[in-house]
């Protein structure tokens, strides 16, 4: 519409100037808008206020999920789950109803800069939570990417410490209180069917599977192995040098919570699972169901915190694919291949191009951690020291991980974050692409980013925790790139790689608005991405079926990507050589997670304070 009013005035300027004016009188110049001054009492009352809402708003926020709470290392509520029933729900509704009263009566103009970010952000997120309550059911709560089924014993084994026989006393009731959690679980699958919203037929063939295995091995059967929830427990306990006598206790405490508490609540999933598996939906979007195109159209607002529409991103996403095609080309000579079509079928079938050997993949990735630390310093300042690992995916969640996902640490660094391998998925992803992966994942990806706002004690908790996922993910998009700064990215197929990954992204803006807001069928959607890409046929499938379940997620990899880009152009042009890399991107990891125009506001105010001419 802006683009419309300035032809209209042009146009009208151009005939105007054929023509003899009047001459126009003589008019006083605008008058200056007063600046709004407040008393020292009006600023006092202000602060006050605001400082007591954001303590209501985290403590809420964090009494809400005691899932969270370990999360965040925290053993509060560490014998309970998250509560999932629909009178909570409201409950919680009501609450940020009431917030949101309370934020809009702040004389927020009374409050400085950072104060007023803070008010703004949690508007936003007040905002998000109220919209999205009628639309809560729009989900599918067991799917191959996520799912209690997988939860559970994810957060049992990696999540809850066991460092004294109180922490393994709450394991153990954790266990016990499994049984509840399901009970919610499946009513909550139920007020779903009741809208008409099943999900489609790979999720239950996905999810009977996997709860089928979660009842496997002692001291849920007789067989030599044993249950990996039970060997974590086991383990830990073991290093805690208690009585014999005392082990024994908590062993048979935990064997009946298993037999009598865990087991029937999985056959319970199980049974329901396989009764309501005939009533699966198309395999397509969510346009299908009833309210699901206006559901669609809200989660692409929040998940890209923009107000790009769905047909937007979609010619977005066919833009982005033709010119990364275009860079490949270039590389073509380097790779000894003369066209795309076959790069891409070598891509597809060589496999000597992908890793054979799971140590070798965790080994070279690594290495490829090692050297970006090396030279972190040069593109970043004041980096904060938590640590990180690198580990193979669990057994009983490689079906339904992706080929390597980034699991965030404690704030006290007694869990460090952890950088998972799906060492089961190894054959779905040329060993080349796993250097832009790794610096997507760890640093100067995941990692870095969220220890910058982790260890930034300034901002308030919920800021600091905070996820918007066109600001994360479009931050380890963009660190991919910064591979090159940091000395990576040595030979071209590397190179080839990183060109990949950004393929891979550009292709969700088209398969994900293809799905979910034109209709398209798994069909359509997986003879785009296999004549677009080089990625396998097995490959596409099961990304295609990421969108399916995760209807928005996939477009704010390269919408985030395209602002920190367009963002850093921005300062490198106006501050000419008083722009620095490293502050530039300590000052953004340190804001904590934004969404996207915030973030710009931001950037723009820090432009200005390093040279106010600019």
């Amino acid at each position: 519409m802006k683009a419309l009013k300035l032809c209209s005035l042009s146009f009208a300027i151009g005939l105007a100037g054929c023509q003899l004016q009047p001459e126009k009188p003589e008019t006083a110049a605008p008058t200056p808008e007063p600046v709004q001054v407040f008393s020292e009492a009006e600023v006092t009352i202000a602060k006050e206020q605001a400082d007591a809402l954001i303590a209501q708003y985290e403590k809420w926020e964090l009494d809400s999920s005691p899932m969270s709470q370990a999360y965040r290392g925290l053993k509060t509520q560490y014998d309970q789950w998250d509560n999932l029933t629909e009178s909570y729900a409201d409950q919680l509704l009501q609450q940020a109803v009431i917030m949101r009263g309370k934020l809009r009566l702040i004389q927020t103009e009374a409050l400085p800069a950072e104060a007023r970010l803070n008010l703004d952000l949690l508007a936003y997120d007040l905002d998000q939570s109220i919209e999205y309550h009628a639309y809560r059911h729009y989900n599918y709560p067991i799917n191959p990417m996520y799912g209690l089924h997988t939860e559970v014993p994810n957060f049992l084994i990696n999540i809850h410490q066991i460092k004294n026989i109180d922490d393994a006393q709450n394991f153990i009731a954790r266990v016990e209180n499994v049984e509840t959690l399901f009970e919610q679980l499946i009513e909550q699958l139920k007020n779903r069917e009741s809208k008409g919203i099943y999900p489609p037929s790979f999720v239950y063939e996905n999810a009977i599977s996997t709860v089928e295995d979660l009842l496997k091995g002692y001291p849920l059967d007789k067989s030599s192995n044993l249950h990996p929830v039970w060997k974590s427990f086991i383990d830990r306990v073991e290093v805690l040098d208690l009585y014999e006598s005392s082990e024994a206790v908590l062993e048979k405490k935990l064997k009946r919570a298993f037999q009598k508490q865990y087991a029937p609540a999985y056959r319970s999933l199980l049974k329901h699972l396989k009764q309501t598996k005939q009533f699966a939906s198309q395999t397509t979007g969510f346009h299908q169901f009833n309210e699901g195109l206006d559901f669609y159209h809200l989660r692409l607002k929040h998940i890209t915190t923009t107000q790009m529409n769905a047909d937007q991103i979609h010619q977005l996403g066919i833009q982005k694919v033709a010119e990364i095609h275009q860079k490949i080309q270039l590389l073509l000579p380097a790779l000894g291949e003369t066209d795309l079509n076959s790069l891409f079928e070598r891509t597809r079938s060589d496999r000597s191009l992908y890793y054979l050997s799971g140590d070798t993949a965790l080994a070279e990735t690594k290495e490829h951690i090692k050297r970006a630390n090396q030279q972190l310093g040069s593109t970043f300042k004041n980096i904060p020291n938590l640590p990180m690992q690198v580990k193979p995916v669990e057994y009983f969640r490689q079906a339904s991980s992706p080929v390597a996902f980034y699991q965030p640490g404690s704030e006290d660094g007694k869990r460090p974050g952890t950088y998972y391998m799906n060492l089961g998925k190894l054959n779905e992803m040329p060993k080349f692409q796993f250097e832009a992966l790794t610096y997507h994942e760890t640093i100067p990806g995941h990692h870095l980013q969220t220890i910058y706002a982790m260890q930034n004690t300034l901002l308030p908790d919920f800021r600091r925790y905070a996820h918007y996922t066109a600001y994360s993910e479009g931050w380890a998009l963009y660190a991919e790139g910064l591979g090159y700064e940091l000395g990576g990215y040595k030979n071209a197929w590397n190179q080839y790689g990183q060109l990949l990954m950004e393929l891979w992204r550009a292709c969700r803006l088209v398969l994900d608005t293809g799905l979910h807001h034109k209709g398209w069928d798994l069909d359509t959607a997986l003879n785009y991405r296999l004549t677009h890409t080089p990625f396998t046929r097995k490959d596409s499938i099961d990304a295609i079926e990421r969108y399916l379940v995760m209807p928005g997620q996939a477009t704010a990899y390269m919408v985030g990507q395209m602002k920190f880009q367009s963002l850093r152009q921005t300062a490198e042009q106006r501050l000419g050589k008083k722009f620095d890399v490293a502050e530039f991107h300590a000052f953004i990891l340190r804001l904590g997670p934004l969404p996207l125009d915030l973030l710009e506001t931001q950037v723009n105010r820090w432009i200005q304070a390093q040279d106010p001419k600019a």
